[in-house]
């Protein structure tokens, strides 16, 4: 598909916005390419259900744009539980950093959604050209490896797409599989019926779960605990570089 230079000319501003707003990482992908990516069942705590198209959101929907942020302390996986649900704080910090492309879009004349909740960031993540999806199942990114927290952004605006990531970061390793406490992980799949991450309470606090919990979700108030890393900490790639670029 040829792009005029005015296309060309505002994909850039959203690039440099996105840099501006927070992200150090930044992809664009054509609606058409995502939607060409056949579903997948989510099997998450919150979600039974399939993923959707681009359509399902927004009908004349042209681009997406994924933004992601390095979670380069352990505060950015904090949970909290408030009246019988969860919240996590890092979701508040990269909502209200992504909201400020939606505004961006919105003044240029554009509809733009934030947060389509059953579009697949990762796959966004891959298309985008961020990185690879991993054998931990988390996108793995050339320049944080694992630790990206991923934000997206659905518009009717035509922008240049990036190309994929085709790259292999794992290769013959499988230190993440071998990491995962409950055994939830083979090769490029988790079982969220046993990944720490997605266990109701009442099974993460009793039973066979619960001296792993605490092991590995370490409290820090009655109400406050840390998910857990495991995987992501058994990744060699950018691990020794984690904390230098923000952190110290």
């Amino acid at each position: 598909m040829e792009y005029t230079d005015g296309e060309r000319e505002f994909t850039r501003q959203v690039k440099e916005n996105a840099a501006r707003y927070g992200f150090d990482l930044v992809g664009v992908v054509s609606a058409e390419a995502l939607d060409a990516v056949p579903s997948h069942y989510i099997g998450h705590r919150d979600y039974r259900t399939w993923t959707r198209k681009t359509t399902d959101y927004m009908e004349d929907a042209r681009s997406l744009i994924i933004l992601g942020a390095p979670v380069w302390d352990n505060l950015f996986d904090l949970v909290i539980r408030v009246r019988g649900r969860h919240e996590y704080p890092d979701e508040w910090r990269g909502r209200l950093y992504a909201r400020r492309m939606v505004r961006f879009l919105s003044r240029s004349g554009y509809k733009a959604e934030l947060e389509p909740d059953l579009l697949s960031k990762k796959r966004m993540g891959q298309l985008g050209g961020l990185g690879c999806f991993g054998k931990s199942s988390l996108l793995v990114t050339p320049r944080y490896g694992p630790w990206v927290r991923l934000r997206s952004v659905l518009t009717d605006a035509v922008l240049v797409p990036d190309e994929p990531y085709t790259g292999d970061l794992c290769g013959e390793c499988g230190e993440c599989v071998r990491a995962c406490p409950v055994g939830a992980l083979t090769p490029y799949r988790v079982d969220p019926d046993r990944c720490l991450l997605g266990v109701e309470d009442e099974r993460r606090l009793s039973g066979e779960f619960r001296e792993l919990f605490l092991e590995h979700c370490p409290s820090l108030t009655e109400n406050t605990w840390i998910m857990c890393q495991a995987c992501q900490r058994a990744c060699p790639v950018c691990r020794d570089s984690r904390n230098q670029t923000h952190g110290r």
